[in-house]
């Protein structure tokens, strides 16, 4: 990320994206440790990885979200 850029806010419960892999992947944020995102995905088609952790600067917020105060909106 170049100096003088602010990160996009990303909080619990966030649609996000994810670069991984040359692809976009689609999950929920379930966890943020400084740096980094974890994400548990949306679609179930990527075998037996359910959650994976990225990095804060491979994560871009979406519009909408799918829990909010531990109830799913």
């Amino acid at each position: 990320m170049s100096e003088g850029k602010t990160r996009p806010l990303i909080e619990l419960g966030m649609k996000v994206s994810v670069r991984r892999s040359q692809r976009d992947l689609i999950g929920v944020v379930t966890k943020l440790q400084g740096d980094y995102v974890t994400v548990r995905w949306t679609n179930s088609d990527l075998g037996d990885i359910a959650e994976y952790q990225a990095h804060r600067d491979d994560v871009t917020p979406l519009a909408g979200w799918l829990w909010t105060s531990g109830r799913c909106a």
